[in-house]
């Protein structure tokens, strides 16, 4: 198996709508018959502040509340949030490594600074990065980037910066990933699904988002992180 596989990190600046870039790009491949497993996180906002989280698992579409400015004596506190210990249990069991026979593509929303300091996902990103793993996709807030790619020595990230990047050329470049990773399973071959021509069509609850970014747009920032950098 390949054990380097990419890892396609979702960046930008706080409120630059990740999560959202995130799930256009998962709207764009999951008809394609992609295996995945992770979690997406989307926000709630109270008073015009980001207020918490909910957690949906990929796999099942199943959703716990994981955070939430409200205080609890019940919960783990990370800065301003209070994670629910049922929250942090499902997302958890969520992103156990997967069976890389089973699995083509592993989302988790978001990698940040409680992370980095060895809190809420540390241990499952130690686990998932310590054996061969199919391509991954992260969301990083764009000031945490290079420390996060340090911290957990990512040799072949592929940077998407959503200032600048194309969600339909990001999600081909995820399926070009996933293809690599099914052929490289030896043991278990994975039959593509077919898909017209050799680029993805969008579906068409998402062609005006994708046909929105101008042809001139550049589309994935790659930064290669190897020993001699």
């Amino acid at each position: 198996m390949n054990h380097r596989a990419p890892v396609f990190i979702i960046t930008g600046g706080q409120g630059q709508c990740k999560t959202t870039f995130l799930h256009l790009v998962l709207g764009l491949i999951v008809g394609l018959n992609v295996r995945v497993r992770g979690v997406i996180a989307p926000g709630h906002v109270r008073d015009g502040r980001r207020s918490g989280f909910t957690l949906v698992d990929l796999a099942t579409g199943g959703h716990e509340e994981l955070c939430s400015i409200d205080p609890d004596p019940r919960c783990e506190a990370h800065g301003r949030f209070y994670f629910r210990p049922e929250g942090l249990a499902f997302g958890r069991r969520a992103l156990a490594p997967p069976d890389p026979r089973e699995t083509d593509l592993v989302v988790i929303d978001e990698v940040g600074r409680f992370e980095l300091q060895g809190g809420v996902w540390a241990e499952q990103l130690d686990r998932l990065l310590a054996h061969p793993h199919p391509p991954m996709v992260w969301t990083v807030r764009r000031r945490l980037l290079d420390t996060v790619v340090e911290r957990w020595n990512i040799t072949n990230p592929v940077v998407v910066d959503v200032g600048a990047a194309s969600v339909m050329a990001t999600a081909d470049a995820v399926m070009d990933a996933v293809w690599e990773w099914r052929e490289a399973q030896t043991f278990s071959p994975v039959p593509a699904p077919p898909v017209p021509g050799d680029r993805i069509a969008a579906p068409a609850l998402f062609a005006d988002t994708a046909a929105g970014a101008p042809r001139s747009t550049p589309v994935i920032l790659r930064r290669c992180y190897g020993p001699e950098e």
